[in-house]
């Protein structure tokens, strides 16, 4: 009887799910919360224009409220800027930069690629266990021994981060604005659909005899 430890790394590509825009929004308005997306004029308008796209409810987040002025205090009618997270399927983002483009309270601040690396770590943790068994049983045959079981295993996995950080002047120069009456597709100098390397470092200890 014996035990010999395999430790080997496995490697997938994974495509994004989906992208969250990050936006700030000028509003004339100061109203907190989600609340902004019906009471303030800018954050509505942009609203119903992302849910006639397609873009759920449940995707438009206001996640914060930026005030500034001089005197520090706040006044009637005071203006805010609001941070407005939208998640889009990236079938749609084309038509989503289009749209942001055409508004002129709106910066976008980044672009944030979404993975499911769970549902991509449920395919290669068992590749990688096939490869483990696979080495274990050369080695093992090597010295003389066969390998007849599992004592423990253990796994971990890691997805690098992917955002992309916009320019501030992200609609001007080669990238025009769309006409108003429809939201067109926008190239706007980044990637409609993204890939990231998930990495599973896989532990076993196979008994021996």
């Amino acid at each position: 009887m014996g035990v010999l430890r395999i430790q080997l790394k496995d490697h997938l590509s994974v495509t994004a799910v989906s992208a969250r825009l990050h936006l700030e929004i000028v509003g004339e308005t100061l109203v907190m919360g989600n609340a902004a997306t019906e009471r303030v004029k800018e954050v509505r308008e942009v609203t119903q224009h992302l849910l006639a796209l397609g873009v759920l409810e449940s995707q438009i987040q206001v996640q914060g409220v930026e005030i500034s002025n001089r005197t520090g205090l706040l006044t009637k009618g005071q203006k805010a800027r609001f941070l407005v997270v939208v998640e889009t399927q990236s079938a749609l983002l084309p038509q989503v930069l289009g749209l942001l483009a055409d508004q002129k309270h709106v910066d976008l601040q980044r672009l944030e690629w979404v993975f499911d690396d769970f549902e991509a770590s449920l395919l290669l943790a068992p590749q990688a266990m096939r490869k483990a068994r696979r080495r274990a049983d050369a080695v093992a045959e090597a010295a003389g021994h066969r390998v007849v079981g599992v004592l423990n295993a253990s796994d971990t996995w890691e997805m690098p981060v992917s955002i992309v950080n916009m320019q501030t002047d992200w609609t001007t120069q080669e990238v025009q604005r769309a006409p108003r009456h429809r939201a067109s597709s926008l190239d706007a100098g980044v990637q409609y659909s993204s890939a990231q390397t998930l990495t599973v470092q896989l532990t076993v200890d196979f008994q021996l005899e």
